[in-house]
């Protein structure tokens, strides 16, 4: 627990009082914010992350030198080094942010990851654009435009960013607010009504999920008001029914994300 503490606080004091908030409004009217990662975290972050590719070129380059002394290998060493440190530079963040959904190494242990500017999850497209012009963010030297694009912008974002439509923002809403409760659990007669597949996007879980966690906040009428932004689409789509809108959003949610199960014996 002290060992946690401490890295939070180490989070804490890395975020230098300039993280700021982004205000997202989603298709169905309801406006998410989400903590958007200063300039102290991403460093930090990124420093993680190039100790990691710092140890993978030198795991890459050990491997090419030991191949380039077998017969017929001769030259490899320099050549695999060299396309080791390109492949590394240039498709290590694009890589891991298109295959995680937004976070590298280095986000992860930091509690960031990259997001759409509109609150979707990220994309291969936006993972590959963004790193790409990591490059141009570099010039002139040490990261220069980048920085003073980012001092710039109110959201923190440099060129990649701004290109690629992309947003850095902390993970810590969950923590902040408390755990999401399904109550009353999901019943076996519900679940037999749900339909096998809930499409919903992650600012829809979101959603229900900030829904659930002011439960306690929220009258009855205030509650069944936000349902009905997002369970007709749901319902529409998947024949999914229930005896409230709140209900069949819930039932939804909890299909979606696997938590329909939640109160079966162990």
């Amino acid at each position: 627990m002290r060992a946690r503490g401490r890295a939070r606080l180490w989070r804490d004091l890395l975020d230098d009082r300039l993280d700021t908030t982004a205000a997202i409004s989603t298709p169905e009217r309801v406006v998410f914010r989400f903590r958007v990662a200063g300039p102290g975290r991403r460093a930090a972050a990124w420093g993680l992350d190039t100790a990691v590719m710092g140890a993978l070129l030198g795991i890459l380059v050990s491997v090419a030198a030991a191949l380039a002394l077998l017969p017929g290998f001769k030259g490899l060493g320099a050549m695999g080094g060299a396309l080791a440190a390109f492949a590394i530079q240039w498709l290590y963040g694009a890589g891991c942010e298109g295959w995680t959904g937004g976070r590298t190494p280095g986000k992860f242990a930091l509690g960031l990851r990259v997001i759409r500017d509109d609150g979707s999850p990220l994309t291969w497209r936006e993972a590959l654009l963004r790193n790409l012009l990591r490059g141009v963010d570099a010039l002139p030297m040490l990261g220069g435009i980048g920085v003073a694009v980012m001092a710039l912008d109110r959201h923190q974002r440099r060129i990649g960013d701004l290109v690629a439509g992309t947003l850095v923002v902390c993970e810590e809403r969950a923590h902040l607010q408390g755990a999401v409760v399904i109550d009353p659990p999901v019943t076996e007669e519900e679940r037999r009504t749900i339909p096998a597949r809930i499409p919903m996007a992650r600012h829809e879980i979101a959603l229900v999920e900030e829904m659930l966690r002011r439960r306690r906040q929220l009258s009855e009428e205030r509650m069944e008001e936000l349902a009905a932004l997002l369970a007709p689409r749901i319902a529409e789509q998947t024949g999914l029914t229930a005896p409230t809108w709140r209900r069949s959003l819930v039932l939804a949610y909890a299909r979606a994300t696997g938590r329909d199960r939640e109160n079966e014996a162990t």
